[in-house]
């Protein structure tokens, strides 16, 4: 069978421009689409989560939440990251007890110099960048990364307790 191209050359060159488009679309969605599971075991016994805000008692002495996953044995896996109301944080292992720190810009220390010339602002902290979570987590909702054989496993921990505030005291006047 014999196709003369030259009788409607459109008529070959729309199926192939669309085709290629939607293999392009396609192929770009499906790399996208990378999602992160959660198992459905725990990698470790979790007692009973909680979260507790602080608040320093002196001014830029800052303010946040620890996330506390008390364990009933110490871990055989390494958990090496938390997430939590949108952000990351890397954790501490106690024995029995992993926390999550998670630091705020409440209770700011208010002097900080703004000028054009940039000596007078040597003295400034820097401003900490968040690492922020990829999870869509609600309130009491957190989870756990950890890697197993080289391959990064996700668990979700929901119903986190709140636990009570902690007000720190002030710190001691400077002249004694």
């Amino acid at each position: 069978m014999f196709i003369n191209i030259n009788s409607n050359p459109m008529k070959f060159i729309t199926p192939l421009i669309l085709g290629t488009v939607f293999l392009s679309i396609f192929n770009c969605k499906s790399s996208q689409e990378l999602t992160l599971q959660f198992q459905t075991t725990a990698p470790v016994d979790i007692t009973e989560p909680y979260y507790s805000s602080w608040v320093a008692g002196i001014e830029g002495g800052g303010a946040g939440i620890n996330v506390f996953l008390p364990l009933k044995e110490n871990a055989k896996i390494s958990i090496d990251s938390l997430h939590f109301r949108g952000e990351k944080s890397a954790v501490e292992t106690r024995d029995q007890l992993i926390i999550g720190r998670f630091r705020y810009s409440t209770n700011p220390k208010k002097d900080i110099i703004m000028s054009s010339n940039p000596q007078d602002e040597y003295n400034n902290k820097r401003v900490l960048k968040r690492d922020t979570s990829p999870f869509s987590l609600i309130q009491n909702e957190c989870v756990i990364s950890y890697r197993v054989n080289g391959k990064r496993l996700y668990y979700k921990i929901s119903n986190l307790k709140k636990g009570e505030a902690i007000a720190y005291p002030s710190a001691p006047p400077k002249n004694r």
